[in-house]
């Protein structure tokens, strides 16, 4: 019985100090804690059981294939398995994040994928009127009227997610730059990429020109947008253009 006492002691120790691991963890991490801490009470509950009805300890005897030593318990060993298995992948998901926040910090390492003048900036929450369609929209971008050349850069590495043609865009290409980052650039008159190319930070995929778009009242510019995680930001925050 006290081989029992102290069996349970070092499992409620254990269990007590996984849980106390689990303080800052989101609810899927609970819910696995749990299902443990089930498993645990349902292994402490047989074990009473079979003191009680007077039929001894499980852990000082063998099973009929001879597999459990004198004074080894099965279920403490498969506990400690399950909370070592959750904490290994506990610590794969750290890594992962880790993972995340270097991705992020390149978008500092981004370039501007033209060098001009800023002619409208990013306006999310203010309203612009576009004289060639006499409306009235946010601007989820800037536009950058070219200074000595009429070609487009890639502001990062990555892949050609879209190529668009329209009346409201002009030509269109979205690249995907992994980690939920994605560049658009628009108020083009042609693409040197097509969909699922592999770009380079720097290389050029398409030439502005005269175009037929909602902005074409302001003459040859680059309409450029960065997204992060699906929505828009000020793409100034990551570039300088000279």
């Amino acid at each position: 019985m006290n081989n029992n006492n102290n069996r349970f002691s070092r499992m409620k120790s254990k269990i007590k100090n996984f849980f106390i691991k689990l303080r800052n963890r989101d609810t899927s991490f609970l819910i696995i804690a749990l299902c443990i801490m089930l498993l645990a009470t349902a292994v402490v509950w047989r074990y009473s059981t079979r003191s009680d009805n007077g039929q001894g300890n499980l852990a000082e005897e063998e099973t009929p294939g001879g597999d459990i030593l004198v004074h080894e318990d099965p279920y403490e060993e498969y506990v400690q398995g399950i909370i070592d298995d959750f904490q290994n992948a506990e610590d794969d998901d750290d890594e992962d994040d880790e993972g995340v926040k270097t991705q992020e910090t390149d978008l500092k390492a981004m370039s501007a994928p033209l060098s001009g003048e800023v002619i409208r900036e990013f306006t999310i929450d203010d309203l612009v009127y576009y004289e060639a369609i006499g409306e009235w929209r946010v601007h989820k971008g800037i536009d950058i009227k070219p200074r000595d050349t009429l070609l487009i850069e890639s502001a990062l590495a990555g892949k050609v997610e879209a190529v668009n043609n329209s009346e409201i865009t002009a030509t269109e290409i979205i690249i995907d730059h992994g980690n939920n980052v994605k560049t658009l650039y628009s108020n083009l008159v042609s693409a040197n990429v097509k969909v699922g190319d592999t770009v380079e930070k720097g290389q050029v995929i398409g030439n502005l020109g005269k175009t037929v778009s909602i902005e074409a009242t302001d003459g040859a510019h680059l309409h450029f947008e960065v997204i992060v995680d699906g929505k828009q930001v000020n793409p100034l925050d990551y570039i300088t253009i000279e």
